[in-house]
This record gives C-alpha cells, structure tokens and sequence, in this order.
C-alpha cells in the first residue's frame, strides 16, 4: 500500500516533468521517499534546499511537494501529539497553505488543480479545528486569522466549495471576540443578508455601536425586529439606542408599536413605564407598570418602581408648596403630598407582602419611610 501511495505521489508531481534538470528531479523524488518513510526532517531540508534554488522555485512541483510534507506531517503530529511534527515549521498550516498557493500561482496549465482540492478541504478542516482551539483558549486574535483562512480556503472560485453558515458564524464571533469592528461587521453583515437570526442581528448592532456608527446600529435593529418579531431583545435594544440618543419619542414608539404587535410580553410596558420615569412622567409610568402588574404579578420590581413614581409626585408637590403664601392652599397641597408618600408606602407593601424576604424591596422600604419620616414597621413584627 505505501508503494503504491508514493508511485500515486510521484505520478502527480512527475507528470509533465521534462524541463526539471536531473538533479532537482532527484531531490524531489528522495522527498517523497523521505515522507513515505516517515524522515519529515530530513525531508524539510530537502525540499528548502530546492525552494532556494531560484529555478526549482519556479515550479508549481516544488510548492506542491512542500505543502504535501507539511500538511502530512502536521495531521501526523496532531494525531499521535508530537510537536516535533505539527511543528515542523512555524506556522505550520500558513506554510502548507502558502506552498498550496504558490502551486496554484505557478500552475499555468491547471495540472495541479485537481490534487490540490481534496488537500485545500483538509487544510480548511485543519485551520477551523485551530480556530475552535484558540477560541477556547480565549486567544481570539488567532482564532480569528485561522477561521479567516478556513472560511478563504472554502470560498475560492478554482473549487466552488461554499462556506459553511457555521464557520462563517465562528470567524464573525472570534473578530467580535477581538475587538475588531470591522471584520465583525463584513462577517455579522454578511450572515445578517443572510437573515441567520435575531443574535446575528445583536452582535452587528453591537459592533456597529462599538465603531460609533449609530445610524447603521438603529437600521440593523429594526431590520430585526421586522424579521424576528418573537425577539423582544432586539426591541428592548432600539428602545434604548434611542433612549441613549435623547430621542425619547422614537423609543416610546418603538415599545408601543412591539405592544400592538405583543400586547401580553410584560417587558414591554415595564420597559414603557422605565421611559416615563427616568423623564420625569410619574403618571404616565404609573399606569405602564400597572399594566405589567396585570400580566405578570410575581415581578415585584413593578412595585417598587411604582412606590418610586409616588414618592417622586410627593417631593414635587412638596417643593412646589414652598411657594405658596395661601395657609389653606398650603395644608390642600400637603394633604396631596402626604397621599402620595402613602400611596407609595402601600405599594411597597404590597411587594414586601409578597416576598418579605427580597433585600432590594426591604431596604427600598426603609428608605422611603425614613425620607417621610414614617417609623418603620415592615420586617419588625
């Protein structure tokens, strides 16, 4: 069988062989001799020898028969575990897809094409292998150069090989893993006119953002929130790009147009009712998060955020009474504050009724009786 593998090699290399001189032809040969017999050093010597003779270094054969020892000898080390093997050379996949290249470069009549293409899908398995092991090992700068390699090797034209959804996913994420902005984007960009998913569609809006080009972040995200209307992240994150840009408008109207189309998701008018407080429309606030209660009662946050709302109506009651010199307008004024910081207590109540146990909810509690001035009672039986 070993006979037969190198009279197979030496028929490919030799075919057409008439312009090496007898010499080259001779190295070469003993290369593949050198790598039927396992000699992958002594074999690397020989074929340098002839990749620095400046006319052996003209023919696709010595390039090819480079490749073939270092792509042997790296799945051979990686197989058994022998470093001494996978690493032969440096960068030793690089070298076999650089010899491979070189081949092809120097192949004028395409003889080599055909051997080249069952190795070229080899080396593409061998680089997203080494993309998932750097990727593990969280060296994402490489794990991306190699999983750029594999994705390359499967998309040249010469093998109409098409590239695997899957690896093109892996080199998106490693480029996103190394903070470079630019390939995540060709590569989410690419998978998101594919409409892969509404995580994709996360990642390319992140990456965007990450380049500070907020206007392509804004159209990717409501490109997916057209195409994967389950996913209610994708509208919580638009919301809040708006929210960050000072454009409240848009981001109260992104939230409602997602509760026309999903009146039931709790997120949604929770995150309506977030809008509305942090700008100050206590009431407006007050009646989104009531609806969240509606739908989903166990979220004790609603509670507390509406308790908050209520004491903010107080202090602005309060403040503004300051001002006012009439004694009755004055105590009607108060009697409303004084409603409100009520009103505010009971809904903590209602939360701490719920879960006396929840840390958030009892020191909220406490905090906003002491800034009315209520003794406390909640926790204290």
């Amino acid at each position: 069988m070993k006979n037969l593998l190198l009279i197979l090699l030496l028929t490919i290399v030799f075919g057409g062989c008439a312009v090496m001189q007898p010499l080259q032809k001779r190295k070469l040969i003993a290369v593949y001799h050198l790598i039927e017999t396992a000699k992958y050093a002594e074999a690397k010597i020989e074929v340098e020898e002839l990749i620095d003779d400046k006319e052996a270094a003209q023919w696709p054969k010595t390039w090819y028969t480079r490749g073939v020892l270092s792509q042997i000898a790296y799945r051979e080390g990686i197989r058994k575990n022998d470093r001494k093997l996978s690493e032969l050379y440096p960068d030793q996949l690089y070298v076999t897809l650089e010899s491979f290249n070189h081949t092809l470069a120097l192949d004028k009549s395409g003889r080599f094409e055909k051997q080249l293409a069952p190795r070229y899908i080899l080396l593409a398995n061998d680089f997203q292998v080494l993309g998932e092991r750097h990727f593990g090992s969280k060296k994402y700068a490489e794990a991306l150069r190699a999983f750029e390699q594999a994705l390359a090797i499967s998309e040249k034209p010469v093998f109409s090989l098409q590239a695997d959804t899957n690896l093109l996913y892996n080199t998106a994420l490693a480029a996103f893993e190394s903070k470079n902005w630019d390939k995540a984007i060709i590569y989410f960009g690419r998978l998101h006119d594919q409409r892969h998913s509404a995580n994709v569609a996360h990642l390319l809006f992140k990456a965007h953002l990450q380049k500070g080009d907020t206007l392509a972040a804004e159209k990717v995200m409501a490109e997916g929130i057209e195409r994967y209307e389950d996913d209610h992240e994708l509208v919580l994150l638009l919301s809040d790009l708006y929210f960050t840009r000072n454009d409240t408008a848009a981001a109260l109207l992104t939230l409602e147009d997602a509760i026309r189309e999903n009146p039931d998701r709790q997120i949604f008018h929770y995150t309506k009712g977030l809008i509305y407080q942090k700008t100050g429309r206590y009431t407006d606030a007050i009646a989104s998060y009531n609806e969240a209660i509606v739908l989903a009662p166990a979220e004790l946050m609603a509670y507390v955020n509406i308790a908050t709302c209520y004491y903010n109506i107080g202090v602005g009651i309060d403040e503004n009474a300051r001002s006012i010199m009439n004694g009755t307008r004055a105590r009607e004024e108060k009697a409303k504050s004084t409603a409100a910081y009520e009103t505010a207590v009971s809904w903590l109540e209602k939360a701490y009724a719920t879960n006396p146990k929840d840390k958030e909810i009892l020191a909220k509690l406490s905090e906003i009786l002491k800034m009315i001035r209520i003794p406390e009672t909640a926790g204290n039986p």
